[in-house]
């Protein structure tokens, strides 16, 4: 008996196609992002070495610049809790529509957008802290309070996208679209939070390190 192949299959090669694009648009939003910590990293050792070329005992030479670090707010470390929430929810939804547990799989979609929509509200008050900042600064600093922003509700802004999408899943799987064979969107969806889960850890570390 011959093996299936994919042109055999198509519910499998509709998967693989859907997957292959996604996985190239996740790239992009990775080299998006990658340029934009760079930018931030660029702009916060200008901000704080902006005599760089300064000769000691010249009129240039200031003395040492002393500017007021970066504070990471207290609601970014909770939100990110949320989001780690929403990967690991996802991932069940995943596991349960492999084994068509059709109840657990619509349970933990509804607990996803939950944490999702808890993440964007705890966030609110990080970015408004943040804008805070920048606006308060008189220095160089408020070059980086507002990058700072910037990276932040940039994120943000593709979690309000990534909950559209989730919205998207939830409403197909109440019509009872998925399951073990066709799932794409779901697993689809599961790497899309869990690239934004990768991206908002490493922007955090990169706060918090520079």
């Amino acid at each position: 008996m011959l093996k299936p192949s994919l042109t055999m299959n198509p519910a499998r090669r509709e998967h693989y196609q859907a997957k292959f694009v996604f996985l190239l648009f996740l790239a992009s939003l990775g080299m998006f992002f990658l340029g934009s910590i760079i930018t931030y990293l660029t702009i916060r050792e200008q901000s704080f070495n902006p005599i760089p070329d300064a000769v000691p005992g010249s009129i240039l030479d200031k003395g040492p610049e002393i500017y007021a670090p970066l504070t990471i707010p207290i609601s970014f470390w909770i939100s990110t809790i949320a989001l780690v929430f929403v990967s690991i929810f996802l991932q069940r939804a995943c596991w349960t529509v492999h084994r068509e547990r059709q109840d657990e799989f619509k349970r933990w979609l509804l607990l996803s957008w939950v944490a999702a929509f808890t993440f964007t509200l705890i966030q609110g008050f990080g970015l408004s802290y943040l804008l805070a900042q920048h606006y308060s600064a008189a220095d160089g600093s408020m070059k980086v309070f507002g990058m700072s922003f910037a990276l932040s509700l940039i994120h943000a802004l593709h979690v309000l996208g990534g909950m559209f999408f989730l919205g998207f899943v939830i409403f197909q799987a109440r019509r009872d679209r998925y399951d073990h064979e066709r799932h794409f969107a779901v697993d689809n969806c599961a790497n899309y939070w869990h690239f934004l889960d990768v991206v908002w850890v490493c922007m955090l570390a990169v706060f918090l390190i520079a």
